[in-house]
């Protein structure tokens, strides 16, 4: 928030007292009218000097400006005449009104001077200034008129303490009355806002009994609109329209309001504020700003913000009325005994040179700025103020030079000499439109022309160079539109396009440009070796006046307001564009491998009432609000986020960063990003924008970091050469720009051979031809040689025809010529034979005979010219036997055919001959061709349509699976009344429907479906058909059967448990059928019925089993193979028991389960007795008694007494016959126990009592131990828990011991763990593992390292 700047304070103009004012209307009028207590009105001018003061015959009760500003109107309520003063002539005149009271109101229509006065008693007068003309009009109103008002249509509102509102044409005729209920006043005539706009003022506002709004629409008059407003509002002060039918309301409780007049938004509040705590006493309006009066204070308002205060002021003696003068630049407000008028808005006048800014900041005085510090004021970083100029009158123009400001308003201008002193002043012959100053000279441009003159008189000697006019008189009918002015050239552009920069050390004109339009502006750097000019087309263009080059800045849009160099010696070809909020900032190529030109770099938004003064190494000086100079950082300078937190938004920041230093030319700071970003896209920007700009060295260094050796080597080469156009092609050419290389090469004194070798390169074979006949005849044949080829893959034969014969070269006697006419000659040929001369190309390539690919060439041209004859001669030739032989077939010739067939792999060949031997009748001989050829179905149709040999057609069809030799067999089986064999091949070649039919018509639907099973692609559908046919016939094995492979699980299911014979193949189906539906109902259902829960009657435990397996829920299956493996074991079958265990253990490990203990335990238990009979058989008493001694301590597994005797038995007869005699006793007394003795086998009760009676004498020996597999501590070999770690120790499947670290082996059939010795013994003598018995060599054992594999397969409670 700002405040506004005061221009002047008036102390009592009229004394002690009230203190009122009027602006003078009219465009560029400023001149204030003040009345009081002292009975005068007086005239200032827009400095505040007084120019008239006027006396009264008393108070004055009205003063009034017409819509001119020339003449201003005063009433009293003293007497009954209007003082009238015309501001032309300064002149005074008493009007008298006709009318015998005093006037109360008055107000000066549009168009004409004519003023209307209204009276005290309700009467008017209207007066032509013109024609001097009075109207008296008596009985308007009944009472005093207390407001008037002329719309632009001169329609008269008249509105009187009568409380009615008269509505009149311009000869004061009534034309309509409108009653109000309350005293009416501040009438104003405006036009509301509607849906379509209607010209004309065509709406009344005023204010009624200070309370509500009445708004009177002339278009319809028959619906007016009276707003109320909240109470706390107070009192409506004042009121004034803006915008496009907008109105702003003061009130006295300090509120401001804004209200639309669309009908669709009357009686909403589009803002309320509250600028004064306690009265509000004025307010005015202005475009989009605002001011209000009360407490004293001024306040500004942006209307267009939601009321925001934008500035704030107490004035000296307060603030109680306020008003704008007609430019909006003066705000007047008046409080008791003082008038204050404030600067709101200056003209934006400004002005740089150097690195100093000249502005207005107030209406007669200049400001000086420092923007860029220099010398000892280097440490400042904004612009500083160095001095104030005070001028002579409000200037139109503001010019800086190295040692004046200069002013100018109309024709005279004023020099105020920097340093101090007397301002010179200078009258030019018209009204200044540009001004200009540099060094010793200033430039005027006024009326088309320009003026260039000395800021100082020159010696007598110099005399001619004191002042100069342009255009010259070659260009006498061209316009001046704009001039610039540096220390060494004047320079100015016309509407006719020219461009002319005129030496001021020489003294005559230098450089000399004639543009396709005319130019609006030029800009030019500070020493004017760069201009940026705007053409009449709103182009805006850059001109080099050195080179002459003239290159346009694309991607500009918008009115250009201006354009600035950069003063950066650094940042010479860097500037900026300044269209309405932004300035472009683009970069100026003067050389480069696209020539000069001129690049959008990046747009920075500025504010709107901003303008660009100087440029300085990425920061932007504006003149700024009030005259202020800001300073900017450009966007395409700014490093700002570069060290983001956030890894992912730094990165994004400074990879567009290196973009814009890219297009700034700015390397060395491009490549310390690069490298900190280090991607190699990155890089490789930076390299090609570095050759772009010529600068090869620091091409050389980038591509260095990529290690991009062959680039290295071409920036290298291209350092020596010193032709700007070669560099140019060069550089062009290692950036891929071939066109633009060309270019560069070709226009270059020497650059024809480098031109050359880059058409060559390129493959621009016709540019380089005929480079090379101008530039290097020696290199043309061969050249002519890559254009003959290149024209022959474009299929212009006669052309490249052509250029094959030039290209051969006479001398042929080394051999690289030789080989050179030899490529000539084989072209010769190619082109010959498409061109029509077949014997020549036939015979020039059987003169290269040994050329295979030109024979293969010309044999192909020559079939598709359908000459087959030479085409199968030269295929012949070529070694190609196939295309060769397939020719021979067309042209019939069978000889050479049957010649070339031992030679010949082609399916496609061997088809063609048999096809041409079954048309002869030779069937055997098409039979062989046809099965060399891999058509079986040709070959089936041959054995049972010409052969009769069905043999062997079925066996065709059954080795190839050819789906169309099926049909064809099964047709023939069909006729030949063989259903059976038709129904199967019907399926094989997917005829469903019709095997279907035929399976039901002979009643084979049985066997039909078992061949569909078999059959991959049978459809859903297909059993479903066998399924219903079944359900039909109350089958419900089959019915079930084939809806299971139809998807309908549940059908399925329900015939399934309906079948009463062959239940176990019916319950295997429905365990698929439950797997597959995945539907947890008919598992239970299944599962039910499985328990015998549907009809009482149990079925066997491993279709519960299979079931829990095919469903994949293990843990139940781990279950249910415990409890079939005790039913087996209460049969005595404990191997089968063991197998299922064991199936079990595999599933579960296969799937990463681990195994249920009691699982574990039952397993190795089981495995370990079937063991015992292995090695008893071996031999090996010992480990058999081990093993049953660790069997009998868990004798209880066994479920009968029977069973349990018997082991106990063994485990003393095998103890005793490994001398184990400690066992053999204990095991001995506990089977001499009563629940066990009788049960003894006769055999053997005098053995087992002989045990029991001779106890050993000697100790027990020590039981044999082995390393536990995961702690080492030793355990006994027979255990199958360690005691130190208490890990469960895996079973050897070989010993029944525990594995062992160090030998350890698995079968790699089951993948069961083993003693790796133990298992080789045992496999070199039984040959099966005693595990899962299958047949294992031993050779394939290995020795396994990991012991933890098998560690893992702990078990679960």
């Amino acid at each position: 928030m700002t405040a506004p700047k005061l221009l002047y304070t008036i102390e009592q103009p009229h004394g002690l007292g009230e203190l009122y004012f009027a602006w003078q209307k009219g465009e560029g009028r400023s001149l204030l009218a003040t009345t009081g207590t002292d009975a005068t009105v007086a005239i200032h001018d827009r400095s505040g000097q007084l120019m008239e003061r006027m006396k009264l015959q008393g108070l004055c009760a009205g003063m009034e400006w017409d819509n001119d500003g020339d003449y201003l109107a005063a009433i009293t309520p003293n007497t009954n005449s209007v003082l009238l003063w015309e501001c032309h002539s300064n002149k005074r005149l008493n009007v008298e009104t006709g009318l015998r009271e005093a006037p109360s109101c008055l107000a000066w229509g549009y168009g004409e001077p004519m003023l209307a006065i209204g009276t005290q008693k309700g009467n008017l007068a209207l007066y032509n200034h013109h024609t001097t003309k009075r109207i008296p009009i008596i009985g308007k109103h009944t009472k005093k008129i207390t407001s008037a008002a002329w719309n632009k249509d001169n329609i008269l509102v008249l509105a009187s303490e009568d409380k009615s509102l008269s509505i009149n044409n311009a000869d004061g005729d009534t034309l309509r009355v409108i009653s109000l209920r309350d005293t009416p006043n501040d009438l104003q005539c405006s036009e509301m806002k509607a849906d379509e706009r209607v010209p004309g003022e065509n709406t009344i506002s005023l204010v009624v009994g200070k309370r509500t709004l009445y708004l009177y629409n002339l278009l319809n008059p028959d619906n007016p609109i009276e707003l109320a407003f909240q109470q706390r509002y107070g009192a409506i002060v004042a009121y004034k329209w803006y915008g496009d039918g907008y109105i702003l309301i003061g009130f006295s409780a300090g509120f401001v309001i804004a209200i639309s007049t669309h009908i669709k938004e009357v009686g909403e509040e589009l803002f309320q504020v509250r600028n004064h705590k306690e009265t509000l006493t004025d307010v005015a309006v202005f475009n989009g700003q605002a001011a209000s009066c009360g407490d004293s204070h001024l306040k500004l308002i942006s209307v267009w913000n939601n009321g925001e205060v934008s500035g704030s002021v107490l004035p000296p003696g307060g603030a109680e009325r306020c008003a704008w003068s007609s430019d909006g630049r003066l705000l007047a407000t008046a409080g008791r005994a003082y008038l204050n008028v404030y600067v709101t808005t200056l003209p934006a006048l400004h002005a740089a040179y150097g690195t100093r800014a000249v502005t207005l900041t107030s209406l007669s005085e200049a400001t000086l700025y420092q923007c860029i510090p220099v010398g000892d004021e280097e440490a400042k970083s904004e612009p500083s103020v160095l001095a104030t100029y005070a001028l002579p009158l409000e200037p139109q123009l503001l010019a800086l030079g190295a040692s004046h400001i200069i002013c100018a308003r109309d024709a005279h201008a004023w020099l105020y000499p920097l340093g101090g002193g007397v301002p010179v002043q200078r009258q030019h012959p018209a009204a200044v439109d540009a001004l200009r100053a540099a060094g010793e000279y200033c430039a005027a441009l006024s009326a088309g022309r320009a003026l260039l003159h000395a800021i100082e008189p020159m010696e007598p000697e110099n005399a001619e160079r004191d002042s100069i006019t342009f255009p010259e008189p070659h260009m006498q009918d061209a316009v001046i539109t704009d001039i610039q002015l540096t220390s060494d050239f004047f320079i100015f552009v016309t509407d006719q396009g020219h461009i002319e920069y005129f030496g001021l050390e020489e003294w005559r004109n230098s450089v000399r440009y004639k543009h396709t339009c005319g130019i609006r502006n030029v800009y030019c750097d500070i020493g004017g070796t760069r201009a940026c000019i705007v053409d009449e087309r709103r182009r805006v263009l850059v001109y080099c006046p050195a080179s002459g080059d003239m290159c346009a800045v694309p991607n500009i849009t918008g009115p250009i307001k201006g354009v600035i160099w950069d003063i950066c010696l650094s940042e010479r070809n860097v500037f900026a564009v300044h269209t309405p909020g932004a300035v472009h900032t683009c970069y100026l190529s003067a050389h480069g491998t696209a020539g000069p030109h001129a690049a959008l770099v990046h747009t920075t938004a500025v504010p709107p009432d901003t303008a660009p003064l100087l440029l300085f190494s990425g920061d932007v000086y504006c003149y700024g609000p009030q005259g202020a100079v800001l300073k900017i950082p450009l966007d395409s300078h700014n490093t700002s986020g570069l060290a983001d937190p956030d890894p992912e938004k730094r990165l994004a920041n400074q990879r567009k960063h290196i973009e814009k230093l890219l297009l700034l030319r700015r390397f060395n700071e491009a490549w310390l990003f690069c490298d900190a970003v280090d991607e190699e896209g990155l890089w490789r920007k930076l390299g090609e924008a570095a050759i772009a700009e010529l600068n090869a060295e620091f091409a050389i260094r980038v591509y260095t970091r990529l290690s991009d050796v062959a680039m290295v080597w071409a920036l290298e080469d291209a350092l020596h050469i010193e032709d700007l156009s070669i560099l140019c092609g060069v550089l062009s050419a290692s950036l891929n720009l071939g066109s633009a290389a060309a270019r560069w090469l070709e226009g270059a004194p020497s650059g024809a051979l480098p031109a050359l070798e880059l058409h060559c390169a390129r493959g621009d074979w016709g540019s380089a031809h005929t480079l090379a006949l101008q530039a290097c005849p020696e290199a043309a044949p061969l050249v002519a040689l890559h254009r003959a080829r290149h024209t022959e893959l474009l299929a212009d034969y006669h052309e490249a025809l052509s250029f094959y014969e030039q290209s051969i070269m006479p001398d042929d006697s080394t051999a690289k010529v030789k080989d050179h006419n030899e490529k000539c000659e084989a072209g010769i040929a190619r082109m010959s034979i498409r061109c029509g001369d077949v014997i020549r190309g036939v015979t020039t390539a059987m003169k290269y005979a040994h050329d295979i690919e030109l024979l293969k060439d010309c044999a192909q041209l020559l079939e598709d010219e359908k000459q087959y004859s030479h085409a199968a001669a030269l295929y012949d030739h070529a070694g190609n036997t196939e295309k060769a032989a397939s020719l021979y077939i067309k042209l019939k010739s069978w000889l050479k055919v049957e010649a070339l067939l031992p030679k010949i792999n082609s399916p496609s060949i061997h088809i063609q001959y048999a096809k041409a031997k079954e048309a002869e009748g030779r069937y055997h001989d098409a039979l062989k061709s046809y099965l060399k050829a891999g058509d079986y179905e040709a070959a089936i149709r041959l054995n049972l349509e010409k052969l009769d040999d069905v043999d062997e057609a079925v066996n065709l069809v059954q080795e190839t699976k050819s789906v169309q030799g099926a049909k064809m067999v099964a047709n023939y089986f069909q006729n030949s009344d063989d259903p059976s064999s038709a129904i199967k091949f019907l399926v094989m070649s997917l005829c469903y429907d019709e095997a279907f039919q035929l399976a039901r018509k002979n009643g084979k639907l049985h066997l039909y479906g078992e061949i569909l099973i078999q059959t991959s692609q049978a459809r859903p559908e297909d059993f479903r058909s066998l399924a219903l046919h079944f359900e039909g016939e109350k089958n419900h094995l089959l019915a079930g059967k084939y809806f299971f492979h139809a998807g309908e699980y549940s059908k399925a299911m329900s015939h399934l448990l309906k079948t009463g014979v062959e239940e176990d193949e019916a319950i295997s189906v429905a365990i698929d059928a439950a797997a597959a539906s995945d539907d947890e109902r008919l598992t239970r259902r299944l599962i039910e019925y499985l328990l015998g829960e549907t009809d009482g009657t149990p079925r066997e435990p491993k279709h519960l089993f299979r079931l829990y397996m095919a469903k994949r829920q293990f843990a139940e299956a781990a279950k249910t193979a415990v409890i079939i493996a005790g039913a087996e074991c209460r049969s005595g079958n404990y191997r089968a028991a063991r197998d299922v265990l064991r199936a079990m253990c595999v599933s579960l490990r296969a799937r990463g389960l681990a195994v249920p203990r009691d699982m574990r335990h039952a397993a190795a238990t089981l495995h370990a007795y079937i063991l015992v009979r292995t090695h008893v058989r071996r031999g090996r008493h010992e480990l058999a008694a081990q093993l049953l001694c660790r069997t009998a301590k868990d004798v209880s597994f066994f479920p009968t007494h029977q069973h349990q005797v018997s082991i106990l038995t063994s485990t003393v007869i095998e103890c005793l016959r490994a001398g184990l005699k400690h066992q053999a006793h204990h095991w001995a007394r506990v089977l001499m126990q009563p629940e066990y003795r009788a049960q003894i086998d006769p055999k053997y009760v005098k053995k087992v009592e002989s045990a029991v009676r001779h106890l050993p004498r000697a100790a027990a020996p020590a039981e044999p131990t082995a390393p536990c597999p995961q702690c080492a501590a030793p355990v006994p070999a027979a255990a199958l828990s360690c005691a130190r770690c208490e890990a469960t120790l895996p079973m050897c499947i070989a010993t029944g011991l525990h594995i062992v670290k160090e030998d350890l082996t698995a079968c790699p059939e089951c993948d069961f763990p083993a003693i790796y010795s133990e298992f080789t013994e045992l496999l070199q003598e039984e040959g099966k593992c005693p595990m899962c018995g299958e047949n294992v060599d031993h050779r394939r054992l290995v020795k396994i390292d990991d012991v933890s594999a098998y560690m893992d397969l702990n078990i679960t409670d």
